[in-house]
């Protein structure tokens, strides 16, 4: 483990910007404007550290293990845990569990105001690689809130906590445990589910239960709305889609679309592999699709254009049509500025070394500003960056973890520790990549953009914030590298919210508030 030479720290470091009262809402996991981007004048924090309270306002223990996001509504907050945990919740494959609460926590103290249950049906491993049953973001309106269990259970609240209605419905397989994060639109609760059992288009079941690798054996997954306030069914969108796939929203000619996909890992059954666009009107038509292409990385639109990767290139789409506008070679290519441990600097920027990685980028990170489009890349401690304009490739090699030593924070760019006891101070057993570094075969929280800078986490709780504005990717543009709390005491999946000049975020213990102090 190496400290970073003052020279350094300072390069990456900024002055700590303390927040002005501001009244931003952050109503669902993809943020007030549906892309994951905030503008606001309120000033938000760049650099922190729960591990040593540096501009932390507070930290409140959690019930319970969790990796929704948090939705904010004026001063309350709210999102998902499993129920306590125990002994008995450990199988040989693990710990899984189907239950799981909402809570509404006081924006100002992060004191529980109140909570409910959300009684799944089928299990899901806990702090699960990729998703578990709690991935699912609350979504407010500020009259009501939606709770989602992706282990089969969905409910609505009024912000005092008064259930006004809550509904099972059926999950299936492993993966039960979706990508898909809910949403409101035109009075409708938006979800990714199987068609219902009496449904007469509903494909047949001939998989045998838990059979995650099975090509035509499972019922289609499809995204479905309820009425919100009556939790009845609405509509489906004809066209299925992935359980991988998170959705993302956008606009053509006024009208509200979704940007969907099928395909992924372990050969899911809709079909054929690609991506689409509908519109959210009655009929929710369809208004492309692209067979063949691959859906990775497509959580991210912007007002003209859809965005994917697949295993060697990134492609920028017309979002009104699907047409290719730019195809950009992102494997083998670029340049990276990398950090010299023996020197304590870092070195000029260099041709990029081949990736071993089949996997160009962790999933769920990227995202887009302006004529770039950055993403945590498959290779351990390495974020990269595509200029659409000009298809230049940069990397920036960034520390895996903060350390604190004798009560300074240095980094380390290779060793790491990991570990996701729980709030109730539980131990969860199961898929140990989930202790990893958190690049790679993995998900990430998607980073938020809030005034131009880009907030990437990391399961082991190591945040960079970039300089979307920045030039050149280099060290310049790398403002800070913050924590959430003491290596191998920080594990999340979770995304970041920024509200009120604050910013939350959650770890497998607790909940956080970062911005000015009391």
């Amino acid at each position: 483990m190496h400290a970073l030479p003052r020279m350094t720290i300072a390069i990456i470091a900024t002055a700590l910007a303390i927040p002005a009262a501001g009244g931003d809402h952050w109503p669902e996991n993809r943020g007030p404007n549906h892309n994951d981007h905030l503008n606001s004048e309120t000033v938000y924090p760049t650099r922190w550290s729960v591990a040593t309270n540096e501009n932390i306002r507070w930290v409140m223990p959690l019930p319970e293990t969790g990796q929704s996001g948090i939705a904010v509504w004026n001063d309350k907050l709210f999102l998902t845990c499993f129920r306590k945990l125990s002994a008995e919740d450990i199988s040989p494959k693990g710990t899984w569990v189907s239950e799981t609460r909402g809570y509404c926590l006081d924006a100002d103290s992060g004191e529980i105001l109140w909570s409910c249950d959300l009684p799944g049906k089928r299990p899901n491993q806990v702090n699960g690689t990729f998703t578990d049953s709690t991935t699912p973001t609350p979504v407010t309106d500020g009259n009501h809130v939606w709770f989602v269990n992706a282990g089969g259970y969905m409910a609505c609240h009024t912000l005092d906590g008064q259930r006004v209605w809550g509904r099972e419905f059926e999950v299936r397989t492993k993966h039960s445990a979706k990508q898909f994060q809910p949403f409101l639109h035109d009075g409708n609760l938006y979800y990714a589910m199987m068609r219902d059992a009496s449904d007469p288009e509903r494909r047949p079941q001939t998989a045998k239960d838990y059979d995650k690798n099975s090509k035509t054996g499972w019922p289609w997954m499809y995204v479905r709305c309820f009425d919100a306030l009556t939790g009845q069914p609405t509509a489906v969108i004809p066209d299925g889609i992935s359980v991988h796939s998170k959705g993302a929203l956008g606009s053509v000619h006024g009208e509200t679309v979704l940007l969907h996909a099928k395909g992924g890992s372990h050969s899911p059954p809709e079909k054929p592999y690609g991506l689409g666009l509908s519109r959210l009107d009655a009929a929710h038509d369809l208004n492309w699709e692209r067979p063949g292409l691959y859906f990775e990385g497509t959580h991210f639109i912007d007002d003209k254009h859809a965005y994917c990767f697949d295993k060697n290139d990134f492609f920028v789409l017309d979002l009104a049509t699907g047409e290719t506008i730019k195809q950009i070679r992102v494997r083998d290519t670029g340049s990276i500025v990398a950090f010299d441990e023996t020197s304590g600097r870092y070195k000029p920027s260099a041709p990029a070394p081949k990736v071993k990685s089949p996997h160009l980028q962790t999933h769920r990170t990227n995202i887009g500003v302006g004529k770039y489009h950055f993403f945590m890349s498959g290779q351990p401690g390495v974020l990269g960056r595509i200029n659409i304009e000009t298809a230049e490739v940069n990397y920036l090699q960034v520390p895996i973890q903060v350390v604190v030593e004798n009560g300074k924070r240095t980094f380390s760019w290779t060793e790491f520790q990991s570990g996701d006891t729980t709030g109730s101070g539980f131990q969860v057993e199961g898929d140990k990549r989930r202790l990893g570094h958190g690049f790679g075969h993995i998900s990430a929280a998607t980073p938020i953009v809030v005034n131009d800078h880009i907030y990437f986490c990391t399961v082991l709780g190591t945040v960079y914030v970039i300089d979307a504005t920045a030039d050149q990717f280099d060290e310049h543009a790398l403002v800070a590298v913050n924590d959430l709390g003491l290596p191998g005491e920080t594990w999340t999946l979770s995304p970041f919210t920024a509200a009120n000049g604050h910013l939350y975020q959650r770890t497998s213990k607790e909940i956080i508030c970062i911005g000015d102090q009391r």
